[in-house]
């Protein structure tokens, strides 16, 4: 059987859908040596990242503009990934719910969220233009639909009308990173690159306008000015903040570090106070269960996948009050015993996710989705 796997979502820094390409990527070929797997990339400027595949694998990179690609597969249909990797597929899976046009496969699409519906004027100009318009057509012609929460599965039955039938719910999991224990040097080897303290708040995540970094920024000061003993400093991880562009004048204990590898964000968990999540909405919301899997007690919104992903393990904000998300940050800072407990609860909750598991049950669906 010959598989096809958008992979271009983990060609450059992946995050979020990129890290779950790439988790997928790496663990399914062992899962299935009977099987072939054909990895797409396409890029003008980036080529994918070398790296050692069993031979089961053929990794198909092509020198094309990626936006005039989308467009052409989006809207036309067109050209077949069949043509562009000189293969015929069983089965094309596409790691976001827009398909990968394949001649005679079956189709699967993966569901993240779908906010770009419900708030289409605070996406991205592609996404506005392309998924919202779209993504109900494709999502009708695939075969089958993954998705990463039970929050994100009944979104897609309610705005999408997919049958139940359609819909495998396969969670994202946990890199071993996160698990792993981490030697005191390494902790403070980054501490001391990145010029941060002991027991900061970190953020992990985009800048997109879901993620409420305002709120968080507006509630983080509310409560540094409100707090009669020294509040620890708010670290941003994540690929392009404003903040480190110079887009708004947030004082000093407000620090944005950009982009850091897997290796880099555990070390600092490790060396931290709490995580905070305040996002108006999550289809899962990875760094939640990384901090958790890392015993960092976690901070994040009521509702939406966050609520599911924490478990119970977590304290929940309301992500529209400033006050409710600072209040939620002081209460974790303040109180030993709730920080503990979440560190605990955590732990166990966070062994629900776990990327080879996700991977066995994307293999089941597949051989459900050709077996139909």
């Amino acid at each position: 059987m010959n598989i096809g796997i958008d992979v271009r979502p983990s060609l450059v820094r992946p995050t979020g859908v990129g890290s779950y390409v790439l988790a997928l990527a790496q663990r399914l070929p062992a899962s299935a040596p009977d099987h072939h797997f054909y990895y797409f990339s396409a890029s003008l400027r980036d080529r994918y990242p070398i790296r050692t595949w069993p031979s089961n694998v053929t990794l198909v990179d092509r020198h094309l503009p990626v936006r005039a690609l989308n467009f052409a597969w989006n809207r036309l249909g067109w050209p077949s990934l069949d043509m562009l990797a000189r293969a015929h597929f069983d089965l094309v899976h596409s790691p976001h719910p827009l398909l990968v046009p394949a001649r005679k496969a079956k189709h699967i699409v993966t569901i993240h969220d779908l906010f770009f519906l419900k708030h289409p004027e605070m996406t991205e100009d592609e996404i506005r233009r392309d998924y919202a318009p779209l993504v109900p057509k494709h999502v009708r012609r695939a075969d089958g639909v993954i998705c990463v929460s039970e929050h994100t599965a009944s979104e897609a039955r309610l705005l999408l009308d997919v049958p139940p039938a359609k819909i495998a719910v396969i969670p994202n999991g946990v890199d071993p990173v996160y698990r792993a224990p981490i030697a005191p040097e390494a902790v403070d080897a980054v501490l001391a690159r990145r010029r941060l303290p002991r027991g900061a708040i970190l953020y992990v995540g985009s800048e997109e306008r879901r993620k409420n970094l305002i709120n968080l920024a507006m509630a983080y000061m509310g409560l540094a000015r409100r707090r009669r003993k020294p509040t620890p400093p708010l670290v941003l991880i994540g690929p392009g903040s404003w903040w480190a562009q110079g887009g708004t004048d947030v004082g000093p204990q407000i620090r944005a570090v950009g982009y850091l590898e897997t290796s880099e964000i555990r070390a600092l968990m490790a060396a931290s106070a709490l995580l905070v999540l305040p996002s108006l909405e999550e289809g899962f919301g990875l760094p939640v269960a990384d901090a958790m899997a890392a015993g960092l007690p976690v901070v994040c919104s009521r509702g939406s996948a966050l609520e599911e992903v924490a478990g119970g393990a977590a304290t929940l904000v309301n992500p529209l009050d400033t006050k409710s998300i600072a209040d939620g940050i002081e209460r974790v800072l303040d109180d030993a015993a709730l920080a503990e407990e979440h560190r605990r609860k955590g732990l166990e909750q966070s062994r629900k996710f776990d990327w080879d598991t996700t991977a066995a049950r994307t293999l089941e669906f597949y051989r459900r989705v050709l077996g139909s």
